[in-house]
């Protein structure tokens, strides 16, 4: 069952066990013989991609990120066949097509259980469009035939089919309002202790082509400082090699001047924000912080359910754009474009991770300096740190826009956060003084 833009149910028994796939727009789950369970990674990417594939019927691909990447002639079914291979991320499939009508006759796609094949025969023509009366599915070791008595287009759906179960006689879910007030509270607690921690952080960029392929990839190590209310990143390594004293010391130089930037910078934010509370005014540069408590009053939240993220209880739910909503500031137009799940550690009251996407262009200067493009999508993650404190371990971000109109940017980047240390520093800028403080590295 599909149903547009990009929702997709799959329902099948092999072996005496039924098995329930579903891509609802926002997240994919499965439930079969281990539970269920939210899909994550490669397995979702690879689910959301054959639900772009089916529901756009190949129009309108990029919208999307999915990309071509290889096509030619070949044989599916004992007939003579084109292919095309398309690509989202680091997710594939292949598509075959009768070379005599055209009709759609193999799907073959990554999955967890090493790879599936979809095979349609019988075609007949339904509403001017080829439909198979039979699909053949083949996963892993398993076999299974699913013959069609009839197939019917644009009928009313029941939305909930594309939602996530309820387990009969699972735990009540917690009160949301209340439990959102916690998270709130925790998550700005963290916001403030992180900024008296150093860390460590391994940023992977990798840029790719106009068929998705990695043409260039980078990992930088760098060493993390917390500089009144912004982090100072300082270069150690590039690839498997450390920095030269010598260019540490430049490195270092580098450092010293981005310090004493932001140092004037957050004396001069100082000064506007007492200015604009004088005058009863928001400010500016605060109003265009992206918080979870805007996030929160800015979104509709659906889905609330119970599931075990890597070992420990958690309480997800899905989001999405709120309806008439009115943006007041940059933030609140961006928060307001974003869709995905959020997984709450019951227990502890914190965020453990958080995919968002975003379900329509960002524009810049009216789209004249910059598009982000739908595909753009981030994933951030919490963890327990030395036992007690939560804080970011993980983040990926995959960006695709529009630069100045024709120039394509198309990125991904991963950053992992580790080595946590206390740290403390006067960085508060006085003026007059010729020498800011200089921090001491880890």
């Amino acid at each position: 069952m599909t149903a547009r833009p990009e929702r997709i149910r799959i329902d099948f028994e092999i072996s005496g066990h039924h098995i329930t796939e579903c891509y609802n727009g926002k997240s994919a789950w499965r439930q079969d013989e281990k539970g269920l369970r939210t899909l994550l990674g490669s397995e979702a990417r690879s689910l959301r991609l054959l639900a772009v594939i089916l529901n756009s019927r190949l129009r309108n691909l990029s919208r999307d990120r999915v990309l071509p990447v290889a096509s030619g002639a070949a044989e599916a079914e004992g007939k003579p066949a084109s292919f095309i291979e398309l690509q989202l991320n680091e997710t594939k499939a292949k598509l075959f097509f009768d070379s005599k009508d055209g009709s759609l006759v193999r799907i073959e796609r990554d999955t967890s259980d090493g790879g599936e094949i979809l095979s349609y025969s019988g075609q007949r023509t339904v509403d001017q469009i080829l439909e198979p009366s039979t699909i053949r599915i083949q996963r892993g070791q398993h076999q299974m035939a699913i013959a069609y008595a009839r197939a019917e287009h644009n009928q009313p759906i029941d939305e909930s089919m594309f939602r996530y179960p309820q387990i009969e006689g699972a735990a009540p879910l917690p009160n949301l309002e209340s439990m959102m007030r916690s998270v709130i509270a925790n998550q700005e607690h963290i916001e403030e202790l992180r900024e008296r921690y150093t860390f460590r952080e391994t940023e992977t960029e990798r840029k790719l082509d106009r068929d998705g392929r990695v043409k260039e990839s980078d990992t930088r190590v760098f060493e993390v400082t917390p500089i009144g209310r912004s982090f100072v990143k300082r270069l150690v390594k590039i690839g498997d090699k450390d920095l030269s004293p010598s260019e540490l010391e430049k490195e270092d130089q580098r450092v010293q001047k981005r310090i004493e930037e932001i140092q004037k910078r957050d004396h001069k934010h100082k000064e506007r924000a007492e200015k604009a509370n004088e005058k009863g005014e928001d400010d500016e540069e605060e109003s265009d912080r992206i918080t979870i408590l805007s996030f929160l009053r800015i979104s509709e939240i659906t889905s609330v359910r119970r599931e075990m993220f890597r070992g420990h209880e958690v309480v997800a739910f899905d989001f999405e754009p709120k309806k008439g909503f009115k943006a007041k500031s940059r933030a609140e137009t961006i928060i307001n474009k974003l869709a995905g799940t959020i997984w709450v550690d019951e227990q502890a009251l914190q965020v453990a991770r958080l995919e968002a996407r975003l379900t329509d262009s960002f524009k810049f200067g009216g789209g004249l300096l910059a598009s982000i493009l739908p595909s753009t999508a981030f994933v951030f993650e919490q963890e327990k740190v030395g036992g007690e404190l939560w804080l970011p371990s993980h983040t990926e971000a995959n960006l695709a826009a529009k630069i100045f109109i024709l120039a394509k940017l198309n990125r991904s980047m991963t950053s992992d956060y580790s080595e946590y240390k206390k740290y403390k520093i006067d960085s508060e800028y006085k003026s007059g003084s010729s020498e800011p403080k200089k921090p001491q590295f880890p």
